[in-house]
């Protein structure tokens, strides 16, 4: 009965570390996902009001948070104990000796001459006395004399080494995030004229898809247009995807969570309808924009 319960702890255990690990997998999935259904949701006007963390909040995450800080940081105060081993090490050469002893003290003892066997005598004490002694060696190596400084010199080193590789990592993590960071605003920037070439595109294409019918251009003159616009959308979308690889890569450097507002739709689904008819508005609005610049164009064109 003993050891089926013992198995059955056992398995138990082991189901319950395998549910768990399951279970945070879950959880990274799940946080993956909606960081790519945010990223999927967002507009122009979302990467627009996007606020990135200042600078400074960027530094601390990635000096506090970052595995390799971690690893250069663990490694200097292992090179600092080691030189407090080095400085302490001639204590070692020091040692104190003690030693006691209590109880009745017997003694024995042998008399004999020439012509005897001889004859033992013992004598013991009836009262318990107490004898004890203290002293010190001292062992001194001659090696470790001469050896002792060049190897707290040598422990220094190391630890000036492990520091100024922390340091160039530091830096290297700065220019990192500088570097992102300087990516993200001019990719913002950079996806709003892409957008607007986009829209203004659809546009040309939607009054030529329109002349097409009415027999005022040729299909050449079409093809051309719809051209433009593949060519605008897929500028478009390269730029947001640049954009979203640094969004990604400067989290994961800093350590920092930024894409945590999503959209009006993801963020409040209850109000999907508003939400949709109000972007609908807005788009419908720039159409009407642009197209009246297209109109513009081509009468001064004619």
């Amino acid at each position: 009965m003993d050891r089926k319960r013992f198995l059955v702890l056992i398995v138990g255990l082991f189901t319950a570390a395998l549910l768990s690990a399951q279970e945070a997998l879950q959880v990274k999935k799940v946080r993956v996902d909606s960081t790519v259904m945010i990223l999927n949701s967002m507009t122009v006007e979302d990467y627009m009001t996007l606020e990135l963390p200042p600078l400074d909040t960027l530094y601390y995450n990635a000096f506090c948070m970052s595995n390799a800080v971690k690893y250069y940081d663990n490694e200097v105060e292992y090179y600092r104990c080691a030189i407090t081993t080095e400085q302490l090490k001639p204590l070692e050469w020091i040692r104190l000796v003690t030693s006691a002893s209590y109880g009745n003290t017997n003694m024995v003892g042998a008399l004999q001459n020439e012509s005897s066997y001889p004859i033992w005598i013992g004598s013991s004490s009836k009262q318990k006395s107490l004898y004890f002694n203290a002293g010190v060696t001292l062992n001194i190596p001659i090696s470790d004399v001469f050896n002792t400084a060049n190897k707290v010199r040598q422990a220094r080193a190391k630890l000036s080494q492990t520091e100024a590789r922390r340091d160039s990592e530091l830096d290297n993590i700065k220019k990192e995030i500088i570097n992102l960071y300087c990516e993200i605003i001019s990719g913002i920037n950079t996806l709003k004229s892409a957008s607007e070439r986009l829209v203004l595109a659809q546009a040309q294409y939607d009054f030529a898809e329109k002349d097409f019918v009415n027999n005022k251009i040729t299909a050449e003159v079409l093809y051309r247009s719809k051209s433009y616009e593949t060519a605008a959308v897929q500028d478009y979308e390269r730029v947001k995807k640049e954009v979203n690889q640094a969004l990604l890569s400067l989290e994961v450097i800093s350590c920092t969570k930024i894409i945590k507002i999503a959209t009006p739709s993801a963020s409040q689904p209850q109000d999907e309808e508003e939400s949709v008819s109000e972007d609908g508005k807005k788009e419908m609005k720039e159409k009407e924009k642009n197209e009246k610049k297209v109109k513009k164009v081509k009468k001064e064109e004619e």
